[in-house]
């Protein structure tokens, strides 16, 4: 085998020292720029980290004051709700008072008016009761009876 060969291993051992300084000399250039670009990634991060959390905390601090507004605009609403209520239970109450009062007085005329009417017509009743018990009498007996006796017979009969 030619690796163990000591005149040829001890070029190889040569060229591999040399391929791995000059490998080590690239990487040593490299690495501050590495280590730069890392640290500058870093720093990116945690300014974001920071901005999110000032963001996060501005939104629920909005978030609490919108909340609180609307908590306050349904109380506001509740309460002038419950003013309107109140206003229009007053306003029917006295609306109510106004009609019942109106309603009173055409009961009381309408009582007035019927008794009268009843008065009225009591009145013509009993005349037509005289008119019509005279002209039975007449038509059952031939003669025309008195006035008063029918008059008086009538009220007896208690018309």
């Amino acid at each position: 085998m030619p690796q163990f060969d000591p005149h040829v291993a001890f070029p190889q051992i040569v060229w591999l020292i040399a391929v791995f300084a000059v490998l080590y000399l690239i990487v040593r250039s490299a690495l501050p720029k590495i280590e730069a670009v890392v640290g500058s990634r870093a720093a990116v991060i945690g300014s974001d980290l920071t901005a999110a959390e000032t963001a996060r905390t501005g939104a629920a601090a909005s978030i609490a004051d919108y909340e609180a507004g609307l908590a306050r605009a349904r109380g506001d609403a509740a309460r002038v709700t419950a003013e309107a209520k109140a206003a229009a239970a007053v306003q029917t109450t006295v609306k109510l008072k106004e009609i019942d009062a109106e309603l009173s007085a055409s009961t009381a005329a309408a009582t007035v008016r019927l008794e009268a009417a009843r008065t009225e017509a009591l009145a013509g009743l009993t005349s037509v009761a005289e008119d019509a018990a005279g002209e039975m009498v007449t038509r059952l007996t031939g003669r025309r009876p008195d006035a008063v006796e029918v008059s008086a017979a009538v009220r007896n009969q208690g018309l």
